[in-house]
C-alpha cells in the first residue's frame, strides 16, 4: 500500500504504533507499517519527526512532491539499499554507446505502446475518419523503425545520436497527440502537448497523471539502487531526476489511456479544472483530484500480462527497475 497525502492541512503521525493520517475535516485512520510501501506527502501536510523516523527505520522511502505530482525531495536513511556498483556502471553506461542502444530499446517500447493505444482505439471505434490517423500510425511506425535500424557503430557520435533520437520522439509525439486529440470529446480537444504550463484541460490533466506517474518510476528506481538522477539521453540538471525522464517514456501511454477513459466516460466534476494565474495555465481542481488519483492508482493495479508476467502495472515498473539494476551490474566497459 501507498499513503498518498495530499489534501492541504491533513497530518501524518503516529498512534498506538501505527501511521495515523487525519485530513483536515475528517476523521483520521491507522495504517499498520507492516501495510505500507510508501509514503507521498504534498505541501501543506504536517507530519511529525515520530513518523519519518518509523519510516526510515522500516526502510519505507517517504517522497516529497509537487501540486502535480513531482518528486521534489526525499527521506531516507542515508544508504542505498544495493551495491554501489550499479550507480559506478550506470555512470560509465551514460558517456558510452552502448547507453545509447539501451535508450534505443527503451524509445522503440514506447512507440509501439503509443501504436498500441491508437490501433486499439481504431479497433473500437470503426465510424472514426481513419485517414488522418492512419497517417500518423505510418509516421510513428516510421519513427520505430528508424530506432531500430541504429547499431553500436552508428551510435559512436554520442550527442549528434542524441539529438536525432530527440527529433524522432519529437516528430512521433506530435502525430501521436494529434491522434489522442481526435479521440477525445471535443470540449477536451486540443491543439498539441503543452506540459508546464498546460494551456488546455486535457493536458492538465496529463500532467497531473505523469507527476503521479513520475514519483512511482522515481521511487522504483530508488528501491532498486538505480541513481534518477544520472541520465543516459536527457542532460543533466540540477536537482533533477533526469534518469527518471529517461525511462518514464515507456510507461507515458498508460496514463493516456487513464485521461482518455476519463474525459470519454465522462467522469470528472464540472468544476474538475482552474485558471488560478494565466502565467500558470490550466491547473486540476482539487475536487478532480481524488476522482484523478483513484482512476490512476486503479489502472496501476490492474493486473497485466507484460514480459511475460502477469503482475500489476506497478510491480511491472519495480520489476523493470530490479532488471535494469542487474543489467547496469553486469555490463562489462
Amino acid at each position: 500500500m501507498q499513503l498518498y497525502v495530499d489534501s492541504f492541512g491533513a497530518s501524518l503521525r503516529i498512534k498506538n504504533g501505527m501511521f495515523w493520517v487525519k485530513p483536515a475535516k475528517s476523521e483520521g485512520r491507522l495504517f499498520p507499517v507492516r501495510t505500507v510501501n510508501a509514503i507521498f506527502l504534498t505541501k501543506g501536510v504536517h507530519t511529525s519527526t515520530d513518523a519519518l523516523l518509523l519510516a526510515i527505520e522500516n526502510a519505507i522511502p517517504v517522497l516529497l512532491i509537487d501540486g502535480i505530482g513531482h518528486p521534489v525531495g526525499q527521506i531516507w536513511g542515508g544508504q542505498y539499499g544495493s551495491i554501489a556498483t550499479i550507480r559506478k556502471q550506470q555512470a560509465l553506461l551514460a558517456t558510452h554507446p552502448q547507453g545509447l542502444l539501451w535508450i534505443r530499446d527503451l524509445m522503440v517500447q514506447k512507440l509501439e505502446g503509443q501504436l498500441g493505444v491508437v490501433r486499439r482505439w481504431q479497433e473500437s471505434h470503426p465510424s472514426l475518419n481513419t485517414e488522418k490517423i492512419d497517417a500518423s500510425v505510418r509516421v510513428i511506425y516510421n519513427m520505430t523503425q528508424r530506432y531500430r535500424a541504429l547499431s553500436l557503430a552508428k551510435a559512436e557520435n554520442i550527442e549528434e545520436t542524441k539529438a536525432s533520437f530527440r527529433g524522432w520522439e519529437g516528430t512521433a509525439s506530435r502525430h501521436y497527440f494529434a491522434c489522442l486529440s481526435a479521440m477525445l470529446p471535443e470540449r477536451f480537444q486540443f491543439s498539441k502537448r503543452t506540459k508546464r504550463p498546460a494551456y488546455d484541460n486535457f493536458n492538465a490533466l496529463l500532467n497531473y497523471l505523469y507527476g503521479i506517474l513520475y514519483s512511482q518510476v522515481h521511487l522504483a528506481l530508488m528501491k532498486a539502487g538505480i541513481d534518477p538522477y544520472m541520465s543516459i539521453l536527457h542532460a543533466d540538471q540540477y536537482s533533477r531526476p533526469t534518469f527518471v525522464y529517461d525511462v518514464i517514456e515507456i510507461y507515458r501511454h498508460w496514463m493516456e489511456i487513464v485521461a482518455v477513459r476519463l474525459c470519454v466516460k465522462e467522469r470528472l466534476p464540472e468544476n474538475a479544472f482552474t485558471v488560478p494565474d494565466p502565467k500558470v495555465g490550466v491547473w486540476l481542481n482539487r475536487p478532480a483530484k481524488p476522482v484523478v488519483v483513484n482512476a490512476c492508482f486503479d489502472f496501476l493495479n490492474e493486473k497485466v500480462e507484460y514480459k511475460g508476467l502477469v503482475r500489476k502495472r506497478l510491480t511491472h515498473i519495480d520489476l523493470d527497475a530490479q532488471r535494469w539494476a542487474g543489467e547496469f551490474q553486469k555490463m562489462g566497459f
